[in-house]
């Protein structure tokens, strides 16, 4: 019977076995075929995203390319709106400009033959040299900068135009502006004699500009101080204003700095002495204790309140002028956008004077607050020094008794 037992036993065993293997191997096939099926949607979606990833790409270069397109014809349209917004009188100055530069090469090319043919540039600069022998020479009326007006003749070369009155006594380099001819930078004797022999004789050394006159330009624009602070506008008044009350009070207080009298050490006390240690002397011999000390203590505090009176005043305009300065740049750039407003960014003379009205007042505004701000270190540090040896005076002095002092007095 045990043995029977046994058998069936060892026969479950092995069918349970059996049937475990069975399923191990159908987990695995399994498991399998599911990592076949999900790398054949991974290759799939990738291919899905290439495909489209290059699609998108492609509108993306053709979206770029309309944007380049839109991007030239808004700055097309820009361009012609600020066109639009040029003045008349610069309108003027670029024809006046076309037309000289077409008057010159008329006359440069006048008699060239176009079916000839130049060999070689030795013939083109032998050319060009006889055309550079003849010059027109116009009679005219210029206005001079003192607002005159001269007859006299015009010799031009190019762009290049000098003027000679008729007795020699005044010429130039002139510019037509305005409709006339303007003296945009004078001459002096010698060239005024040089101009009148070339008219005359066909020859002469006179001044040129190759700068293609825009040295003439910049000395034309030339202006003076107070055309400079003229540009500031209504806030360059408040600035000069401060800049002469600094002025002002800092001269009175180096004055005074200057006639402060020498201090004298403690052992000259007998001699004379200023009325700052002659009025400690004077409390140290008439009072004692701690009545002394703070009689001696109120007339520290009311020599240095004398001393450095005034000083307030330059450190306030020192820091008040760079402020007064910053005003007016605010204001200048509120105009300035306000022009802009009205007549666009194209026409820079419009603009200008906004941004000329900020830079002027925050330039005077720094000038007037360094040299301000230097004068009140400079004095400070005087006044310092000399209430440091004052109240070092008063500190000996309070050791003394008033005995000693007044026997210091007579004994002397």
């Amino acid at each position: 019977m045990k043995v029977l037992n046994t058998l069936l036993l060892s026969l479950v065993l092995v069918l349970s076995q059996t049937v475990q293997a069975a399923d191990i191997d159908n987990v695995k096939q399994q498991l399998i075929n599911d990592i076949k099926q999900a790398n054949a949607r991974h290759n799939t979606a990738v291919e899905n995203i290439s495909q489209q990833r290059a699609n998108l790409l492609k509108t993306l270069a053709i979206e770029e390319q309309k944007l380049e397109k839109l991007t030239t014809k808004a700055a097309a349209i820009t361009r012609n709106k600020d066109e639009q917004t040029v003045s008349l009188e610069q309108l003027e100055s670029r024809l006046s400009k076309w037309q000289q530069q077409l008057n010159y090469l008329n006359h440069l090319f006048d008699g060239l033959d176009p079916n000839t043919d130049m060999q070689s540039a030795a013939q083109l600069t032998d050319w060009l040299n006889t055309q550079a022998s003849s010059y027109p020479v116009d009679a005219v009326k210029v206005a001079m900068p003192n607002g005159d007006y001269v007859d006299g003749q015009r010799i031009s070369f190019g762009p290049l135009n000098w003027f000679v009155s008729k007795d020699a006594q005044y010429s130039g380099f002139i510019q037509y502006e305005i409709s006339q001819w303007l003296v945009v930078y004078e001459f002096d004797q010698s060239v005024s004699q040089q101009l009148t022999h070339l008219v005359t004789q066909g020859s002469a050394i006179i001044p040129v500009d190759p700068s293609n006159n825009r040295n003439i330009t910049l000395a034309k624009h030339q202006e003076s101080i107070v055309d400079h602070i003229e540009k500031g506008g209504i806030w360059v008044f408040p600035i000069l204003a401060a800049a002469l009350v600094a002025l002002t009070v800092a001269l009175v207080k180096a004055f005074r700095l200057l006639r402060l009298p020498t201090l004298q050490p403690l052992l000259n006390i007998h001699q004379p002495m200023g009325r700052y240690q002659q009025q400690l002397v004077d409390i140290t011999k008439q009072f004692s204790g701690m009545e002394r000390d703070d009689k001696m203590l109120d007339a520290l505090m009311t020599s240095k309140r004398q001393i450095e009176r005034g000083l307030s005043a330059i450190a306030v305009i020192a820091s008040v002028a760079p402020l007064l300065g910053l005003l007016g740049t605010v204001s200048g750039m509120i105009q300035t956008f306000k022009l802009m407003t009205l007549f666009g960014s194209g026409d820079a003379n419009a603009v200008s004077g906004g941004i000329s009205e900020s830079l002027v007042t925050t330039e005077l505004g720094l000038v007037v607050a360094i040299p301000a701000l230097i004068a009140h270190a400079l004095m400070s540090r005087k006044c310092q020094h000399y209430m440091s040896e004052l109240e070092s005076f008063a500190v000996h002095l309070s050791h003394l008794d008033s005995e000693q002092v007044s026997g210091a007095s007579r004994g002397n």
